[in-house]
């Protein structure tokens, strides 16, 4: 199964990469390796060194806020969302 997924243009540019990318995988933990195989520098921003999504972070498919263990079924559009704090 194929999915977009987007990135946050502050995410992307802290790696260097685009915001969109055609993703594959029928659970999100899938979709993620497969974008972590051609963008390994955004797993550490994405997971922590457990393997769980950082507390700053959110998946969402299709508007609706995911696990790791979550479906993504085909045409799904994945979301990454990377809180930004600051003073």
């Amino acid at each position: 199964m194929t999915a977009q997924l987007r990135l946050t243009q502050m995410l992307a540019e802290v790696v260097g990469t685009d915001v969109g990318h055609m993703v594959s995988g029928s659970t999100v933990t899938e979709v993620l390796n497969d974008l972590f195989a051609r963008q390994p520098g955004l797993r550490g921003h994405i997971l922590d060194e457990k393997g769980a999504v950082r507390p700053h972070v959110a998946v969402f498919v299709n508007g609706t806020q995911s696990t790791l263990d979550g479906a993504v079924p085909d045409n799904a559009d994945v979301y990454i969302l990377h809180a930004v704090s600051g003073g």
